[in-house]
């Protein structure tokens, strides 16, 4: 008897302790390779703006008369560079712990820059090389107590994808409805 009273209260202490996993958001990642996107929770390096027309100037010769055309296009956003650290990818494998990729944005200063950690929606131009945001398409995060990753409302990284892909992803045409 004076060894199964300790025994037992090892035991009910141990069965009503919380593991430090309970809570914790599922390790939440969807791949399709199909979809030229990558969602993934990004650390900010930097954000460096850059002007979007310098260099916008193309050369052609008309075929018929053999003139010189000069053709202008102009970037009415602001263009900026940014290096993000890849902490988790969401939705494809970036396969590197950095990333830099273009944004645009036509009100100013991108607004994922205010915020030292966020889910970054991206996708590869292959003509090109460089990865573009998708415009305006960002969800600041934080690391919670416990180690993972909630938006500032205490969504999950599951449920804040979810709401960008049945959303505005599907109507600019990544996702099928």
């Amino acid at each position: 008897m004076n060894r199964i009273l300790p025994f037992i209260g090892i035991l009910t202490m141990l069965i009503s302790c919380k593991s430090t996993k309970v809570g914790q958001e599922s390790e939440f990642k969807m791949s399709n390779d199909s979809v030229n996107l990558y969602a993934f929770i990004g650390e900010k390096i930097s954000v460096t703006e850059f002007d979007p027309n310098e260099n916008n100037t193309r050369i052609e010769i008309d075929s018929i008369s053999g003139d010189t055309i000069r053709r202008v296009s102009y970037v009415m956003d602001s263009g900026f560079k940014n290096k993000y650290k890849v902490v988790k990818n969401v939705f494809n494998d970036l396969k590197t712990d950095t990333i830099e990729f273009v944004a645009y944005d036509h009100y100013g200063r991108p607004g994922f820059e205010k915020y030292e950690n966020v889910i970054l929606y991206i996708s590869l131009n292959n003509e090109k090389g460089n990865y573009y945001h998708q415009k305006y398409q960002f969800d600041p995060i934080e690391k919670t107590k416990n180690g993972s990753w909630k938006g500032l409302k205490g969504e999950s990284i599951e449920k804040l994808f979810n709401e960008k892909k049945k959303g505005v992803l599907t109507a600019r045409g990544l996702f099928e409805e």
